[in-house]
């Protein structure tokens, strides 16, 4: 008898178990064909923003074309194309005056020689004037396609490298999450997710920081490092890596052990810019000089503190210049200071929480490019793409940051594209809406950082046995 119900539970076992397996294949099917429809209605919708824009000349996507080209076939090659699209190469670019601000700075004799020596007209000697080397990779994809069609090309591209972190957000956190990109991406960057490249260090930040959480500390800081390379913000996220694995170890603080990773993003860093430098020195000191002496730009937090000065007596002067529309006034020099100085509070703040234990390596990396942003002197609309994997990653589904950064995004909108093209750029911070719908994004943006602090702050400390 116990024989006979034995066989009984096991042929009972048999029957149930395929049809458990149906309707999981069945689960996961619908949620992969929800998965494939969001992602198409993404692509479509992001595709559709840039649609208007992608055989005209003077774009970011156009701008990307000339460094390709001038990069792997010299200056010469850039004839292929309409004579104002490469125009800015001539214009905001002049290696003679770095040569002689390395003269005066004291820079040795044999490097300024040697500077001077270095042929700029062929192949493989024309470096992007903004970028580190390594952003000649996603500006080179695009070339696969005829010239005319290359922005159709790298904006492909582009939406392929959205998908991608579409689906690693899937696997990794949530549907949820990846349905949080999604919105976040089509929301906050319509004019620009599929016209920029910074979805390429938004991916990579991403790989590092969940390589990171489990652990994987000398591939988080190999991505670490190329997201550094591709554009130089990352570097800030050393600390908190460091944090995170200092934290896990106890080796004495010499020990190899506790440094190799680190070994690992310096080497890598060490190379890439060596390697720039052997192709062109100038080219490769400029993203710095670049960056350092560029005017306040007329989105950013220091440039409303200065819109705001103009009802205290303080009147603003709007320049175009450095491929922007930036601004000056009698306060620059003190609100860059201060700038600087929230800068390094916020972080310092975000350091201290990680430490404590009371900010994980995600929701650290998020506030300190939150803090980044919100700080410098240059706001773009396409910066927000750097935390948009880290956002749906940390708050899913959560209303209320959809809610917030929904309307973030429906404001950064209607600034760019819609006020930036409905007048002559530099008229742009003229518009009676211009500031005030800046005013109150960028005070949304600054709301969700106290907030995030806030938390943290009062964050009870758990000790881990």
């Amino acid at each position: 008898m116990f024989k006979l119900n034995n066989e009984h539970v096991n042929n009972s076992d048999t029957t149930l178990k395929p049809k458990s397996e149906l309707k999981a294949y069945e689960k996961q099917f619908w949620n992969n064909l929800l998965n494939i429809s969001i992602v198409l209605v993404m692509c479509g919708l992001l595709f559709y923003a840039v649609s208007y824009q992608l055989f005209k000349p003077r774009t970011d996507a156009g701008k990307y074309q000339c460094y390709a080209l001038v990069f792997w076939q010299g200056s010469h090659a850039v004839h292929v194309l309409p004579s104002e699209q490469c125009s800015f190469l001539k214009k905001n670019f002049s290696p003679a005056s770095i040569i002689v601000g390395m003269k005066s700075g004291g820079v040795p004799t044999r490097i300024i020689d040697l500077a001077e020596s270095q042929n700029t007209s062929g192949s493989f000697r024309n470096l992007p004037y903004e970028y580190p080397l390594l952003s000649i990779i996603p500006f080179s994809l695009g070339l696969i396609a005829p010239t005319a069609w290359y922005q159709v090309a790298f904006a492909i591209w582009m939406l392929l490298l959205a998908a991608l972190i579409f689906f690693v957000l899937s696997k990794t956190r949530s549907t949820s999450a990846a349905i949080a990109f999604a919105f976040y991406l089509v929301i906050v960057n319509w004019g620009d997710a599929a016209a920029r490249f910074d979805l390429v260090p938004a991916a990579l930040i991403l790989g590092s920081v969940l390589l990171a959480a489990r652990t994987k500390w000398k591939w988080a800081f190999a991505l670490l490092a190329l997201a550094t390379m591709f554009k130089f913000f990352p570097v800030m996220l050393v600390i908190p890596f460091l944090i995170a694995q200092q934290k896990q170890y106890s080796e004495k603080w010499y020990s190899w052990h506790r440094w190799s990773a680190l070994g690992v993003y310096c080497g890598i860093c060490v190379v890439v810019t060596l390697l720039s430098l052997s192709l062109n020195i100038v080219d490769t000191i400029n993203p710095f000089l670049y960056f350092f002496n560029r005017p306040i730009q007329v989105e950013s937090v220091p440039a409303t503190i200065l819109w705001i000065g103009t009802f205290w007596g303080f009147p603003i002067k709007i320049i175009q210049s450095y491929g922007s529309v930036n601004i000056l006034s009698a306060l620059t020099q003190t609100v860059s200071l201060l700038s600087s100085l929230c800068l390094v509070v916020g972080l310092l703040y975000t350091f201290w929480l990680q430490w404590r234990g009371k900010l994980d390596i995600y929701t650290a990396s998020l506030l300190i490019i939150l803090i980044i942003i919100i700080t410098g002197k240059v706001f773009s609309p396409q910066y927000l793409m750097w935390i948009a994997p880290l956002l749906a990653f940390v708050g899913k589904a959560n209303w209320k940051w959809l809610i917030t950064w929904g309307i973030i995004g429906l404001l950064t909108t209607w600034i760019y594209p819609n006020m930036y093209d409905s007048v002559p750029l530099k008229y742009v911070p003229l518009l009676p809406a211009f500031y005030p719908v800046v005013l109150v994004r960028d005070l949304l943006i600054f709301g969700f950082i106290v907030a995030l602090l806030y938390q943290a702050t009062r964050k009870r400390f758990v000790v881990t046995k």
